[in-house]
């Protein structure tokens, strides 16, 4: 398939790199753009070719990295001479000699999901997480065998350019408005979504939220479809009733665990957990394994992730929680009056909806980056009182002043890190350097 191919690896960050590394391999001729970085200049061991303008006619195929504008004018010029385009998901896949593929995707919940699933897997086979967490996919594809596992974190990015993708198991968490700055629409960002489950077919499953059962009705959905849901449903797949989650084959009904055995907080961790319950299900895991994973699980890094208590305030760090749902979430999940700390990058999300339906818990809000003035307006809406700040550390300064015994302090941005982090997790770490700092 690459053999004697003109290959234009577009974006030279971590996926680029490590496409390049996992070309090596290929008899083909690779070009590389990055308009951000001097090519020349950099230790490369590899082979390459620094792509040009008029190099776009010998162009076969181009390997885009997540970060690259969909609409990059090099994009656009290539779609106009039907060049095609893929993702780094896309080209591992075409490569991969397992089947044993589980796809996790979702505006939120789908780090937790997938970390979930690869730590049940793991207890059985040889299993890799890869894709937003972890290494990612071209690092481990030639190391992967017949009988192991893969779980796949897949963004919208990279889902987009997906042709033959076809994970046997694709989860769908949960999908709202997100990425507009870049998606331009919501439809488009949600069509992005859905395309991890355009090349199933009768063989394999489709794992949805309940509430997205109507939506997935417009996708003509060829796997064998589960869901999720916190109240009791009669389709196949996991709910909630009477504080324990029950799973349905379509045939035998099983009490797997009680909620309370759960240890991370919120209702929409107790989704994650049942998302992930039903795909491990799938693959013939016992539910002795599954129920020992779950107990044992205490969350992933920068997501509701419990920093520290001091004089009676509980610091938690939610770096991951980019957009207005996944905060309004994390507001949910707190047990005291809450001073919620955000903002950033401006990804075209708006935070009215946020603000109103959390200001009954929201004791304050203290605002930093690009959309603080936005995020204000919004607060001005709902009567929640706020505060706007240069920065994360002056954010820590007036909330540690502000907190007294039994609030809660919670960054949870609602935006994307870009304007001052390199992503969130840059972001995160330097909130709880902060709160660990605190006396």
């Amino acid at each position: 398939m690459l053999e004697n191919k003109n290959i234009l690896i577009l974006g030279f960050g971590v996926t680029g790199r490590a496409t390049l590394k996992f070309l090596k391999g290929f008899p083909c001729k690779i070009y590389i753009f990055d308009s951000n970085k001097d090519l020349q200049k950099l230790n490369i061991d590899e082979d390459f070719i620094i792509f040009k303008e008029e190099d776009l006619e010998k162009i076969d195929l181009i390997v885009k990295s997540p970060g690259i504008y969909p609409f990059h004018e090099l994009l656009v010029k290539a779609r106009e001479k039907n060049i095609e385009i893929i993702s780094d998901i896309e080209l591992s896949y075409r490569n991969l000699k397992t089947n044993n593929v589980v796809a996790v995707t979702g505006t939120n919940g789908k780090t937790t999901t997938t970390t979930i699933i690869g730590d049940i897997l793991r207890r059985k086979a040889k299993t890799f997480v890869v894709g937003n967490i972890g290494k990612g996919i071209l690092e481990i594809t030639e190391e992967v065998n017949d009988d192991d596992y893969i779980v796949i974190e897949a963004s919208s990015f990279q889902l987009e350019d997906t042709k033959t993708f076809k994970p046997h198991i694709a989860l769908l968490t949960y999908v709202t408005s997100d990425h507009l700055d870049w998606h331009k629409t919501t439809q488009n960002y949600i069509d992005a979504k859905f395309k991890i489950f355009a090349n199933q077919d009768c063989e394999d499953f489709a794992i949805l939220n309940y509430e997205n059962k109507e939506l997935a009705q417009n996708y003509n959905l060829k796997g064998e479809k589960y869901y999720f849901s916190m109240n009791k449903i009669s389709e196949k797949g996991t709910y909630v009733e009477n504080g324990k989650i029950y799973f349905n084959d379509g045939e035998n009904i099983e009490e797997i665990l009680e909620t309370r055995d759960v240890k991370i907080p919120g209702k929409h961790n107790i989704k994650n957990i049942m998302a992930a319950i039903i795909a491990t299900k799938l693959l013939n895991i016992d539910t002795d394994t599954i129920r020992k994973s779950i107990i044992s699980f205490t969350g992933v890094e920068h997501r509701i992730e419990f920093v520290r208590e001091i004089h009676g305030v509980k610091y938690y760090n939610d770096s991951k929680g980019t957009n207005p749902d996944s905060t309004e979430v994390a507001v949910a999940a707190m047990d005291g009056n809450v001073i919620l700390i955000a903002g950033g990058y401006d990804k075209g999300a708006n935070f009215d909806e946020l603000i109103e339906k959390s200001k009954n818990k929201l004791k304050t809000v203290i605002l930093f980056g690009q959309t603080a003035e936005k995020f204000s307006n919004s607060c001005k809406k709902s009567e929640v009182e706020f505060y706007i700040v240069k920065d994360l550390n002056r954010a820590v300064e007036l909330a540690n002043k502000l907190a007294v015994k039994g609030d809660d302090v919670l960054l949870s941005p609602a935006c994307a890190s870009w304007d001052m982090y390199s992503d969130y997790e840059a972001r995160g770490r330097h909130f709880k350097d902060l709160i660990r700092e605190l006396v």
